[in-house]
This record gives structure tokens, sequence and C-alpha cells, in this order.
């Protein structure tokens, strides 16, 4: 919503008046503006994080040691939501992996001292 003159703003209040097919209440409208700050906050933080993912990225690329860094850096940034899902099933695959291992090797040196023993 604008906050220039009463004339701006009257006719902002037309145009939603329009959209939505009736007046809104002031309590409807401040609900409203309120969600359309939050979602605009989220996007500017969105936008802010994205950048200093970049510049990561930037600073990985010209570190040979960590490529592999910005090749993930750089799929999390073309595709945010497939990445975040695919690191959820590698996180939890590598502590299924871990206990497994774990337990493979406890068995195995119960085994070993009653061998020895």
């Amino acid at each position: 919503m604008s906050n220039g003159n009463p004339a701006e703003r009257l006719e902002d209040e037309l145009d939603r008046a329009k959209a939505r097919g009736r007046w809104l209440s002031d309590d409807e409208r401040a609900e409203l503006d309120r969600e359309a700050d939050a979602v605009a906050s989220q996007l500017e933080a969105k936008q802010q994080r994205d950048r200093k993912l970049m510049i990561l990225t930037g600073v990985c690329l010209l570190i040979p040691p960590l490529w592999p860094v910005a090749l993930g850096l750089t799929l999390f940034l073309l595709y945010p939501d497939t990445m975040a899902r695919i690191g959820l099933a590698a996180a939890i695959a590598f502590l299924v992996g871990g206990l497994l291992l774990a337990g493979v090797l406890g068995l195995a040196m119960v085994w070993l001292t009653q061998l020895l023993f």
C-alpha cells in the first residue's frame, strides 16, 4: 500500500476492493499488510543468503581443493529445494551407515577378543 497522499491510498483501497470483490475491514487490511511485510522480509533474507553463497562460491572457485564445495554451493543455488532433499537423504544415509559400521566394528572386536582369549 502506498504511503502517499490520501487520494492514492483511496485508489489503492479501491483496487484492492475490486480485486477481492468487497471492501476489507481495517483488521483484514492490517492482516494482509502484515502478511505482505512477512513475505517481503523472507524474500529479502533469501536474496541476502543467496548473495553470501555466491560470494562463498566465488572464493571456493579460487582455491582448487575447495572446488567440490563450489560445485555443491552452485547446485544449491540453482536447485535449493532439490538439494535440500538430497542433503537430508545423504545425512540420513550417513547416520545409518555410521551406526551400522559402529555395530559391525563392535561385533568384530567382540569376536576378536573371544578368539584371542
